[in-house]
């Protein structure tokens, strides 16, 4: 599996403000699911690897 930090963007992920600061557990899950399906979609990766990464994402029931 490729290492996925090699093609994420250096820019930040999250601006914090934009966080709400008094969201419940539910709401940090979906937040982070969004983040992580952002970064995947932002990775630009061949099919294979990209189904190889969010296989290992859904596997850990994170999306």
């Amino acid at each position: 599996m490729p290492n996925i930090l090699d093609h994420v963007s250096q820019a930040p992920v999250l601006e914090i403000d934009d966080l709400p600061r008094s969201a419940t557990r539910k709401e940090w899950f979906a937040i982070t699911r969004r983040i992580i399906q952002d970064t995947i979609a932002d990775m630009k990766l061949d099919p294979a690897a990209e189904t190889e990464v969010i296989e290992a994402f859904t596997g850990a029931g994170l999306l």
